[in-house]
């Protein structure tokens, strides 16, 4: 996880910041924040839209951009339907990313492959019949 410099940030969202003992673990991290993205702070680059948002995390005062293992943690409980939209007007009219950019196409990779291999299973059960 790498600091994020928030000068160069606008904050769209806040989230709750998480005190832990130092040193700081991701396991730790994790299991504190799996399936709460009450944590997430999402910040959007000055003079950008909202797909260049990213989401940060503060951590004892310290904001980080969270790994990808610790994304798929946060995010976990979000699940791509069919109509999804990674996005979400906030009650002041802007938009705010639902899930981070990477996540959602790697949710989208896998979505597809779990798919298509459905596809073919349920085709091989109409063929046996």
């Amino acid at each position: 996880m790498k600091c994020v410099d928030l000068h160069d940030y606008r904050i769209v969202k806040s989230g709750r910041p998480c005190y832990i003992e130092e040193p700081i673990h991701l396991d730790v991290l994790i299991k504190k924040m799996q399936k709460n993205d009450e944590f997430v702070y999402w910040l959007e680059p000055l003079g950008a839209c909202y797909t260049k948002q990213i989401p940060a995390v503060n951590v004892n005062g310290q904001f980080l951009q969270p790994s990808v293992k610790l994304e798929k943690a946060i995010f976990r409980h979000i699940r791509l339907t069919r109509n999804f939209q990674n996005y979400e007007l906030m009650e002041d009219g802007n938009k705010k990313l639902r899930i981070p950019i990477r996540l959602w196409k790697e949710k989208q990779r896998t979505s597809t492959k779990f798919s298509v291999r459905l596809r073919a299973i349920c085709k091989s059960i109409t063929y046996a019949y």
